[in-house]
C-alpha cells in the first residue's frame, strides 16, 4: 500500500502543469464601436435630434443626425468617439450643415474596409471630407492638399474610376470678388499632386476659355468686379500650369499607387 502512494507522487510530480490563460483571451481593449454609437444615438435622440444614416462596420459605427438648424457627424471606434463634426461651429462659421455622403463608399488602400465621406455644405457650395479608420481605431484624412495650390481647398468630386479628385481652391488676396478655380488632383507615390493627364490638360484648356469668354463679356459691359475677378483666376490657373510643368521637368515620372477603382462619391 505504501508502494502505490508512492507511485501515486510520482505520477502526479510528472504530470505536466496547466498552461495559464492569455489575458487576451478574456480581456477586451477599448469599447465595442456598434454598442458605443448605438448609446451616442440614443443620447441625441432623447435631445430632439433625428438619426438620418448610420454606417455599421466592424472596425467603426457612424451616423449623422439633425435637430435644425443643428447638425452633426459621429465615429466611434474601438477607442471610443474618435470623430465629432457638428454645426453651427466658431471654428468653421462658414459650415451650414454636415452629413454622411451615400454610397457607394472609396477604399483608398484597398483593405477591404471601406471608407468614410462626409458632406459639409456650406452657403454656396458643397465640399467632401474623406477620412478613413486603421485597425487601431484612429481616423485620419486620406486626402491631404498642398497649400501653394490655394486657399480653402474643398473637394467637389471623388473620381468614380481613379484615385482622383476635383478640388476648388480659393485665389489669395484677390483683388475683388470671391475669385475661385477648380483643379483635378490625383494620388501619387509622393502624395497627392496636381493631375498632369491628358484628359487634365483639355479640361484647363476649357476652364481657360470659358474664363476668357466671359472677360470679353465682362468688358464690354463695364462690369470691372467680374472683369478682375477673372483676370485674378486666369493668372492663378496660369501659375498653377506653370508649377505642374516645373515640378514634371525636376522629377522623374512615377506611376500612381492604385490603380482605377470603380467606387468613390460625387457632391450632392
Amino acid at each position: 500500500m505504501r508502494w502505490l502512494f508512492v507511485v501515486c507522487l510520482c505520477l502526479s510530480a510528472c504530470a505536466k502543469p496547466e498552461a495559464v490563460q492569455d489575458p487576451l483571451e478574456y480581456l477586451r481593449v477599448g469599447v465595442d464601436p456598434r454598442i458605443e454609437g448605438l448609446a451616442v444615438m440614443r443620447d441625441l435622440e432623447s435631445d430632439g435630434y433625428r438619426i438620418d444614416r448610420r454606417i455599421d462596420e466592424p472596425r467603426y459605427f457612424a451616423f449623422d443626425a439633425t435637430r435644425r438648424p443643428n447638425s452633426t457627424v459621429r465615429i466611434i471606434t474601438a477607442r471610443g468617439p474618435a470623430l465629432s463634426l457638428q454645426t453651427p461651429d466658431v471654428r468653421a462659421p462658414h459650415r451650414a450643415e454636415v452629413a454622411l455622403a451615400p454610397d457607394p463608399r472609396p477604399d483608398f488602400d484597398r483593405d477591404g474596409h471601406p471608407d468614410i465621406l462626409i458632406v459639409m455644405r456650406e452657403p454656396d457650395r458643397t465640399c467632401l471630407a474623406w477620412v478613413e479608420v486603421d485597425a487601431e481605431g484612429f481616423v485620419s484624412s486620406v486626402f491631404r492638399p498642398q497649400t501653394e495650390w490655394g486657399e480653402r481647398p474643398c473637394v467637389i468630386e471623388v473620381d468614380r474610376t481613379w484615385p482622383r479628385l476635383l478640388v476648388e481652391v480659393s485665389v489669395p488676396d484677390p483683388p475683388t470678388g470671391n475669385a475661385r478655380v477648380s483643379i483635378l488632383v490625383r494620388a501619387s507615390v509622393r502624395d497627392w499632386e496636381i493631375d498632369d493627364s491628358p484628359s487634365a490638360q483639355r479640361r484647363w484648356e476649357r476652364e481657360i476659355q470659358r474664363r476668357e469668354t466671359a472677360l470679353v463679356a465682362a468688358e464690354s459691359a463695364a462690369d470691372s468686379v467680374t472683369v478682375e475677378r477673372l483676370r485674378a483666376e486666369l493668372a492663378w490657373i496660369e501659375r498653377l500650369r506653370r508649377s505642374e510643368e516645373s515640378v514634371d521637368a525636376g522629377v522623374l515620372e512615377m506611376e500612381p499607387v492604385l490603380e482605377a477603382a470603380g467606387d468613390g462619391e460625387e457632391a450632392r
